[in-house]
């Protein structure tokens, strides 16, 4: 599958041609803004990304080529929306198409992220901000996507953190003057979604309607839920919406975090050297799929032992998961084929997962596993 590299986008493409001061101005002195954005690609265009050369060309390109960005990713530069910002972004954009010919590259304009007004870019920038970081975890899958930390507003970069680690989507930067590429991975946090339970109407009239009164907030909330509830709203004015932090909780209480797997030392060993070696199958690809929309109700959970495990049969083939559900993670106890064990591999295999734990340990996290 495609990465998707989720980049918020700034002005660094346009370093050795005008100051970011002057930024603004020249563009605005060119004819127009794709004549503008021609023009920076233009200054770094014989430059391809590798060597000494990266010090010259933008953040995002900098640090994409370092995150080994290819031909066959996807990249979603989500620009200010200021004339600079989307310049930059578009400038951005034709070098990558240029170096990574059929790269899927978009351009997407997020309103309310500028720098001149504070309280609008808190109520409507990030917001708007957060809302295309989810949509694009919504629209292509966790699994598939990478949050760019390095480039962009840093401003910008603590909600990134905070959509990978509700979504559970991993997050990529650049470690200072390093080549090292650093990965953050998910951290197993638990979020508190009951004052979205108590205030359920007030919530919904929130998003529906993009703000309420500061009247009816007041008269509503609380007063020792107040002080809970503050990182949840932004208040501009007499008005009250929700915060960018807000919207991502409000998400992920409609949408729960999705399961980790996590293999038995025995699984590990039995995918690596047994199923990961068929031609057609790729446990770790399966086992992250069906813990990121894990239903009891799936077609693929065959098998219900009765003692809090599960076998997993994936279609019409012969790998089989014996796992089971222990909070936010999908305990894989056993990974075999059938063709191997036998059609009655049920019994032959048989965990039980208070008895057998020790025997079983350690599990350990499989996220990002290839």
């Amino acid at each position: 599958m495609p990465r998707t590299f989720v980049c918020p986008a700034g002005t660094s493409a346009a370093k050795g041609v005008v100051s970011p001061e002057k930024l603004s101005e020249w563009v605005r002195a060119q004819p127009d803004e794709g004549t503008a954005a021609r023009i920076l690609f233009e200054q770094v265009a014989k430059w391809p990304p590798d060597g000494d050369n990266l010090k010259k060309l933008s953040a995002e390109v900098h640090s994409l080529t370092r995150m080994a960005v290819s031909g066959k990713d996807r990249v979603l530069l989500l620009a200010s929306e200021t004339i600079d910002g989307g310049t930059c972004c578009h400038a951005v954009r034709h070098y990558l198409e240029k170096y990574h010919p059929g790269i899927a590259c978009e351009v997407q304009t997020v309103v309310g992220l500028q720098v001149s007004d504070a309280d609008r870019f808190r109520s409507e920038g990030v917001v708007n901000f957060v809302r295309a970081c989810l949509t694009a975890v919504e629209d292509f899958g966790r699994e598939n996507v990478v949050l760019n930390l390095t480039s962009g507003y840093k401003a910008l970069a603590p909600y990134l953190v905070l959509v990978g680690m509700l979504k559970r989507v991993r997050c990529q930067y650049l470690f200072e003057q390093s080549k090292d590429v650093l990965t953050l991975p998910p951290l197993p946090v638990a979020i508190d979604h009951g004052p979205f339970e108590r205030y359920r109407e007030l919530f919904a009239d929130i998003e529906r309607d993009t703000d309420i009164s500061r009247e009816r907030w007041e008269e509503e909330v609380k007063r020792n839920d107040r002080e809970a509830l503050e990182s949840l709203v932004e208040v501009v004015g007499n008005r009250v919406t929700l915060s960018g932090v807000g919207l991502l909780l409000l998400d992920d209480y409609r949408k729960p975090a999705t399961l980790v797997p996590f293999l038995s030392r025995r699984a590990w060993e039995e995918c690596h050297g047994n199923l990961a070696q068929l031609a057609t199958r790729n446990p770790y690809e399966y086992l992250g799929r069906m813990a990121a929309a894990w239903d009891f109700k799936s077609p693929d959970v065959h098998i219900n032992n009765g003692n809090g495990t599960y076998w997993l049969k994936p279609g019409r083939t012969t790998d089989r998961y014996l796992v089971s559900v222990e909070g936010w993670k999908l305990l894989v106890w056993r990974a075999i084929r059938e063709d191997q064990v036998g059609a009655d591999y049920p019994a032959k295999v048989a965990v039980n997962p208070i008895t057998d734990r020790t025997r079983h340990s350690p599990f350990s996290r499989m996220e990002f596993a290839d």
